[in-house]
């Protein structure tokens, strides 16, 4: 089982990320990311969009189970983070959190 917060954490450390909606619905429009990790509570609108591009381009989504504060928190931002995109996962194991 893979600890979430600490693949993420790892993965912004050693890989290649970025946070926010804009940069994860343009990864999954273009097909360029290795996933994308979306919180639980993020808005309903922005997700389904996320979530629509990369059905259509082959990016996996990975559920973060717990809120965008708890997310922003793992990866060391003091403000709410819903959307990371990771390009390189680097030393982390996060893409084994891919559901099958």
């Amino acid at each position: 089982m893979v600890d979430l917060d600490k693949s993420i954490s790892v993965a912004r450390k050693s890989g290649k990320t970025s946070l926010g909606v804009k940069s994860a619905i343009e990864a999954a429009k273009l097909g360029n990311a290795k996933a994308i990790i979306i919180a639980a509570n993020a808005p309903t609108d922005m997700k389904e969009d996320v979530e629509y591009y990369s059905k259509l381009s082959g990016v996996p989504i990975i559920e973060y189970p717990r809120t965008s504060q708890d997310l922003g928190t793992t990866v060391g931002r003091p403000h709410l983070t819903a959307f990371i995109t990771v390009f390189n996962a680097g030393d982390s194991d996060i893409l084994q959190a891919i559901p099958n």
